[in-house]
């Protein structure tokens, strides 16, 4: 898994800091992002799945996590704009975003413990 906070970072003027605090929330929110996603699957809920992709967009965009930003990206504009009523059309979307939402918490640690001050 690749992660190169560059883009993320100068947004905030290079404070470390605060980036490494960002990444510490979005690993402990990972699971509940991983739970509604599932559960709008389950539900067969195309609106909450759209909102869950786009909850994981904004945090992962804010730490810089591109891999997880454009994956959800695309289930949530799928969801939007799709005329498919059957969240079937999906699963393979929905399955890519939580593979990379369960495997990126050593990944985002190890860059946090690296930079930590």
């Amino acid at each position: 898994m690749h992660y190169d906070p560059t883009e993320a970072l100068e947004r905030i003027d290079n404070d470390t800091g605060l980036l490494i605090m960002l990444i510490e929330v979005f690993v402990k929110e990972c699971p509940s992002y991983i739970g509604k996603l599932q559960t709008a699957r389950d539900r067969q809920d195309l609106n909450a799945l759209g909102d869950a992709a786009h909850n994981i967009k904004g945090a992962s965009a804010a730490i810089g996590f591109e891999e997880c930003r454009n994956l959800a990206e695309e289930l949530e504009v799928a969801c939007r704009q799709s005329g498919v009523k059957s969240i079937a059309y999906f699963e393979n979307s929905t399955a890519k975003l939580i593979t990379v939402l369960n495997a990126c918490e050593a990944t985002l640690k190890d860059w946090a413990k690296k930079n930590r001050a």
